[in-house]
């Protein structure tokens, strides 16, 4: 049943996901899936875990900072690999209980860089929603509509915007690629060097 809801989640996105159109994939009555799950929700729920469950994160490097890019980058990749899950983490506020191990040495990374719990627990959200946003854009970027990000950003009147005109090659050279680590770096280093 999982399998198949994460295949129809990942051809079809969340919304064409219903515990009817599931049981029907399945080949079931339309009860049947509730006999397993309570509702969507408790379903996505135990989806989103499974796939966290699934990642395998690389040995770390003993310094902070080399120790928040391995972990957050694996997050980052694993979740990309299905572009519903930032969505469904995003909109429904939920969280897969399988990556408290991950967090905690994130936050420990941070401890060891000096912060305290309060400026961990600041700079931890930061990072998280950088992360969330930049795989809902990358969600974004994958998909077949035309960008009008990359329209209006490509070639904006430069007698009105003449700091966007002068910016546009700069753009245009950034939006296909996914410059995620590398952001998350400076991202990283910022916020250590304030202490937030």
């Amino acid at each position: 049943m999982l399998e198949t809801a994460i295949r129809l989640l990942d051809a079809e996105g969340v919304e064409a996901l219903t515990m009817r159109r599931l049981a029907t994939e399945l080949g079931v009555s339309a009860m049947a899936p509730y006999r397993h799950v309570g509702s969507k929700d408790e379903l996505l729920m135990v989806l989103v875990d499974r796939l966290a469950a699934r990642l395998v994160y690389p040995p770390r490097p003993r310094d902070p900072k080399g120790a928040m890019l391995v972990l957050w980058s694996t997050i980052y990749e694993s979740l990309a690999e299905h572009s519903w899950v930032a969505e469904v983490l995003a909109r429904r506020q939920m969280m897969a209980p399988s990556v408290l191990g991950a967090i905690e040495e994130i936050h420990m990374a941070m401890r060891d860089a000096g912060l305290s719990i309060e400026a961990a627990v600041r700079a931890y959200r930061l990072m998280w929603n950088f992360t969330l946003g930049s795989l809902l854009v990358r969600a974004g970027a994958g998909s077949e509509v035309p960008s009008q990000q990359r329209e209006l950003r490509g070639a904006p009147d430069p007698e009105r915007y003449p700091i966007l005109a002068a910016a546009a090659a700069a753009w245009t050279a950034t939006h296909d690629r996914d410059t995620y680590r590398e952001d998350l770096g400076t991202l990283i280093d910022a916020l250590l060097s304030i202490g937030m």
